[in-house]
């Protein structure tokens, strides 16, 4: 049977190569005759590409979410183009899929102000306390200055009441 004069193993390390263009033409015709003439490359070549291809549909969808969700993004901060706004308002009124994405852009854009004004909050109020803090360190410092000097506390009565 006539295989392209390659083995299963050679085929093996030049299918990735094959299916996506990347053999000059001898090899990408040793692979094809190979792949005629041998049904268990040839399933291993089908199920490579069929998983290839269900990838690329993926991404694509991908690519198209992640457009759309920038879109909608630029339309909810007020940074685009009337003809955008025109588009992305007729978008939003004709397709379903847009109308969730910009909910769900919409309820992260607004998830994200709340966090950024707590984490701002937070701030403020970490530093009222260290403020606090300080001030109460102080006091424990004028208290503990204090009770070192209580012991000597009669004879500095008795210093300042000799006094004229």
């Amino acid at each position: 049977m006539l295989k392209g004069n390659l083995k299963c193993s050679e085929i093996n390390k030049l299918l990735i190569r094959y299916i996506n263009f990347d053999l000059n033409k001898k090899d990408s015709l040793r692979v094809a005759i190979h792949l005629r003439n041998c049904p268990k490359c040839m399933e291993k070549y089908s199920s490579i590409l069929k998983r290839k291809n269900e990838l690329k549909k993926i991404f694509i969808e991908i690519e198209k979410k992640i457009r759309m969700q920038n879109e909608i993004s630029s339309y909810i901060d007020m940074e685009c183009g009337d003809d955008s706004r025109f588009i992305i308002e007729a978008m939003l009124i004709c397709d379903e899929d847009y109308k969730k994405e910009f909910e769900e852009v919409n309820n992260l854009k607004n998830m994200f102000k709340i966090t950024e004004s707590e984490i701002l909050n937070s701030k403020k109020t970490n530093y009222t306390q260290k403020i606090l803090a300080k001030e109460r360190y102080s006091n424990y410092e004028k208290i503990k200055l204090v009770n070192k000097l209580i012991p000597f506390m009669p004879y500095i009565k008795q210093k300042f009441a000799n006094l004229p």
